[in-house]
């Protein structure tokens, strides 16, 4: 393989407890070392997660909890992994899910992410063999090519299987005359000639902003970036992904449009999907209504409401953005304060079946007094969210502490609330800080160039930007408010101090 001449690889795989490396941990990697296509060294560990294992993944993986039980934390191997892959080329099969979750395990350790040359077996295979075959997944590939190893979702079969691959793939005639790894990822990146013809394209900025795939006048697909350059080269390069290929094979014109930031060019992008709902695109659109949790002065039991204030509302908590956003912190709030779970109906002297099994108040018995009951929650609900801080810190000791004891569901039960939580308590003080008019935020809103007055956001005018969304617009408020300030804490998240 004249394009690794001189170099050493690492073909490397890892099996996940899910897909996101925010919410989801590494449990297994492998990695073979070679140099001039002979094995020079490997890397194997399982690892322990924090949280639970989930049953698809260990029937997908053949990875089950009493496998990990005495394998080691991700965070006191990850040194040893970064030294294992420090000055060499790494190959995997949709390689930049494998490098996410492992640059979050470095972040996590304060260690750099990963600088390597790289090369994506996925990507080569949509720019070489497009046409030829149903699909691109690995399986698919070692059917094609025959390979003597298989992919059977476990790592060293699949790490195996990657490199036998990578030799039958840079075999094709298409790269035959390619000599160095950036010059074939350049190919594989490089904007298909059929596709910059039809589209016209001369130079695309490398700047934040929206585009917008069309057919005639009518919006196909829109899109945000922060690097239209690199967004649209993948959309229109030969190793585009099967979405991608969609799109443009379905319009016929590109317009773009250069924005002042990331934030602002998500906002119009979203404005779009919600004025126009183009096609293809599947995410980004605005909930129909928002909703919040109540507690009236006449119901045992919290209750869900789009109307925001009524007579005999004695506290309200929102708003969320979805009736199951609503619904899920409401079961979290029964759990954690243990309320009533039955029906008031005054006719017992001793406590219903529910109550019993679920250890709550009983408003069926006879003595069961509403208006003492009601009293006392509001006082406990005010309180905990007066606390809620400390509240969320407990939470968190808690899910360490089932999950040292390998109660894995309850672990999970707590990861959830400590989430739900989490984004309410920030989303909440930063909607108070921008009431006050803080200057930390407006700073930073500011420095985005979008201003928010009486419950409207303004962002630099445009000609794409220039939308109005025909919605209620409380609702737009709160949709685009909290894809602010989501952001805002991703992008800044020691900004504030909250």
């Amino acid at each position: 393989m004249k394009v690794f001449k001189d170099n050493t690889l690492v073909v490397l795989d890892i099996e996940t407890t899910g897909i996101s490396p925010h919410n989801s941990e590494i449990i297994e990697i492998y990695m073979i070392k070679f140099r001039e296509n002979k094995i020079i060294d490997e890397y194997y560990s399982k690892f322990k997660p924090d949280g639970e294992l989930p049953l698809f993944i260990s029937k997908l993986t053949g990875i089950y909890e009493w496998h990990l039980k005495n394998s080691p934390k991700i965070e006191s191997e990850i040194k040893k992994i970064n030294d294992f892959l420090r000055n060499t080329i790494v190959i995997g099969h949709n390689l930049n899910f494998d490098l996410s979750f492992l640059n979050s395990a470095l972040k996590e350790k304060k260690i750099e992410k990963l600088q390597n040359e790289r090369l994506d077996t996925l990507k080569l295979s949509r720019a070489l063999l497009r046409g030829k075959i149903k699909n691109h997944k690995l399986q698919t590939l070692s059917y094609f090519y025959k390979t003597h190893n298989k992919n059977e979702h476990n790592a060293k079969a699949d790490v195996l299987t990657t490199y036998e691959v990578l030799q039958n793939l840079l075999k094709e005639k298409s790269i035959a005359g390619i000599d160095t790894v950036k010059d074939l990822n350049d190919y594989i990146m490089g904007i298909d000639k059929k596709l910059k013809d039809k589209y016209k394209i001369k130079e695309i900025p490398s700047n934040p902003g929206v585009y917008l795939f069309l057919k005639d006048e009518k919006i196909q697909y829109v899109g945000k970036s922060k690097n239209l350059k690199n967004r649209l080269s993948s959309h229109l390069s030969f190793s585009r992904s099967f979405k991608s290929n969609k799109i443009v094979n379905a319009s016929n014109k590109l317009l773009y449009e250069q924005l002042d930031n990331e934030i602002t060019a998500l906002i119009v992008e979203q404005r779009i999907i919600n004025q126009y709902n183009p096609k293809f695109n599947r995410r980004g659109k605005f909930s129909k209504n928002i909703y919040w949790i109540k507690l009236k002065n006449n119901k045992t039991n919290l209750e869900i409401s789009k109307i925001k204030d009524t007579p005999n509302t004695l506290f309200k908590i929102g708003p969320f953005l979805s009736y199951s956003k609503a619904n899920n912190f409401k079961i979290m709030l029964n759990d954690l304060l243990n309320l009533i779970d039955c029906k008031k109906n005054n006719s017992r002297k001793e406590k219903c079946d529910i109550s019993i099994l679920k250890d709550t108040p009983c408003s069926c018995v006879e003595s069961f007094n509403i208006n003492l009951y009601i009293g006392r929650l509001n006082e406990q609900i005010e309180l905990f969210f007066n606390e809620l801080t400390n509240y969320i810190k407990k939470i968190k000791d808690e899910v360490r502490v089932y999950s040292d004891n390998l109660e894995f569901e309850n672990a999970q039960k707590f990861i959830n609330y400590y989430s739900l939580l989490d984004e309410f308590d920030y989303l909440r003080k930063m909607e108070n800080l921008i009431s006050n008019k803080d200057s930390q935020i407006l700073k930073i809103l500011n420095d985005l160039n979008i201003n928010i007055e009486n419950k409207n956001i303004k962002i630099e005018s445009k000609s794409f930007s220039n939308l109005v969304v025909k919605q209620n617009d409380e609702v737009v408020y709160y949709n685009e408010l909290h894809l602010i300030l989501r952001f805002i804490r991703n992008q800044e998240p020691n900004t504030i101090g909250i």
